[in-house]
């Protein structure tokens, strides 16, 4: 599990990384405050974030793709100010840290072969 802290270290991004086929892997994201270990973002199984920057104390930015791939976006989370926003293929959105969750999380996997 790779962390990636807040300049300020009140904030963590957390990959959780695991091997979905052969060589393939998926690097899940979850957005922990620091203080009392809870999870402010999390999302689904097959989202995998990389390129993950703290660009102030308190909001990071990360470049999300559905595995295998077909789908992608930028997200941008502020979780001192509980907002977050998403642009990319799907379109753009504004809201919470959990509307902006469970928008990311109601998208279909393109993909037929990983739709559950």
């Amino acid at each position: 599990m790779d962390e990636f802290f807040s300049p300020d270290q009140q904030y963590k991004l957390s990959i959780s990384s695991y091997d979905i086929r052969m060589s393939h892997w998926i690097d899940q994201p979850s957005l922990i405050r620091v203080s009392d270990n809870v999870t402010l973002f999390d999302l689904e199984h097959l989202w995998s974030a990389s390129d993950i920057k703290w660009l102030n104390p308190s909001t990071v930015t990360m470049y999300l793709r559905l595995y295998p791939g077909l789908l992608a976006c930028e997200v941008t989370l502020n979780p001192a100010s509980n907002q977050g926003q998403v642009t990319g293929q799907a379109g753009t959105f504004e809201g919470t840290l959990t509307d902006v969750q469970e928008w990311i999380n109601g998208f279909e996997n393109p993909s037929e072969q990983y739709r559950y």
